[in-house]
């Protein structure tokens, strides 16, 4: 009995031992708990991104893993949009400029249109205002008596059209020009026992200012031959020829002249003009009476024939002088290229 009042209390003691060892266990492993926050005011409430829980750490392992079929989810196909077509890009606009098949107008008062297109047709060279030309014929002379001999000569032929369209209200200064070196029968000097005429040298200039024109409508049908068919243009000014005159056989220096007076012309290349000069070979004041007139041409514009004639007359008892002359008349390079000369046989296709 003694026995079993001493283990009661015992066990009770250790009883209460081991409540309170177990409360104190408790205790420390419950984590304490946070103070509840309030609510915050749905105003001022910023919305948190939600974050996702940490993925656990794989374990590492020798093993290989084990084969899973996992059902891949697919996407909703995208259906890719057919680019818009794209517009080729514009090539640069290209401007053509062709090159006129007209002769330019010239200023007004000069020659007209028609004159110039006239011209165009009638000319024997691809550039209507500057040319060369190689005559050759047969003169005859008379002065106090009768010579004949062969005419050759180089011509160069320059029309101021464009000169006049370029210097406007100044374009009545512009003349028409050419220059000719030839090889004809001259009158020897007068002075002394001299008389008569020889062979000889001459070169001469013209001017010739073209201050009035008119066009002729010419009814009848173009013909190729005919220089003058067609429109007719004709001009009228003033008039000046230079030159010298250089004989063969007198031993004599180069005896100069000059001439002034009027011009009427017929498509350019026919005239008839009067003038009033002297002449260093020649006594007192001569006036001439001068024309030129082709009377004939090729049918691709290349040969003309031409008839010249002068009447040089002087009062008192001297002789006038006459000449007459008739010339073929062809581009300078003509004569080197054969294919071209049965052009020289008239009314020829």
């Amino acid at each position: 009995m003694k026995n079993e009042s001493r283990i009661v209390p015992l066990i009770a003691l250790l009883l209460l031992f081991g409540i309170l060892v177990f409360g104190f266990v408790f205790n420390r492993s419950t984590p304490a708990t946070a103070p509840a926050t309030p609510a915050p005011d749905a105003s001022t409430a910023v919305a948190k991104p939600e974050t996702t829980a940490p993925t656990e750490t794989p374990t590492i392992s020798n093993t290989p893993p084990a084969i899973t079929t996992v059902k891949a989810t697919t996407a909703p196909e995208k259906i890719q949009e057919a680019p818009a077509p794209t517009k080729p890009a514009a090539k640069p606009e290209t401007k053509i400029v062709e090159m006129s098949t007209t002769v330019p107008q010239a200023p007004t008062n000069f020659y007209s249109g028609d004159m110039a297109a006239t011209h165009a047709a009638t000319t024997i060279t691809t550039n209507q205002n500057y040319f060369f030309r190689f005559r050759a014929g047969y003169q005859h002379t008379s002065f106090g008596g009768n010579n004949d001999t062969y005419w050759l000569s180089l011509k160069f032929y320059a029309f101021g059209n464009q000169w006049r369209q370029d210097v406007g209200k100044n374009a009545w200064l512009v003349p028409d020009s050419s220059a000719e070196i030839s090889h004809q029968d001259l009158p020897k000097n007068q002075s002394g026992n001299n008389s008569g005429t020889t062979d000889g040298l001459q070169v001469a200039a013209n001017f010739f200012w073209p201050w009035g024109n008119w066009t002729v409508k010419n009814a009848s049908a173009t013909k190729a031959f005919c220089p003058f068919s067609g429109p007719l243009a004709i001009a009228i000014g003033p008039t000046a020829n230079v030159g010298f005159d250089q004989l063969f056989n007198s031993g004599s220096s180069p005896e100069t002249f000059g001439h002034g007076g009027a011009r009427l012309t017929l498509n350019r290349d026919a005239y008839i003009e009067y003038t009033v000069g002297e002449a260093q070979n020649l006594p007192g004041t001569r006036q001439q009476l001068a024309t030129e007139l082709p009377i004939y041409q090729s049918r691709d514009g290349q040969v003309r024939y031409v008839v010249r004639g002068l009447w040089d007359h002087v009062g008192g008892s001297h002789p006038d002088l006459l000449q007459g002359v008739f010339l073929v008349e062809m581009p300078f390079d003509f004569l080197i290229t054969p294919s071209k000369w049965s052009g020289l046989i008239p009314f020829t296709k």
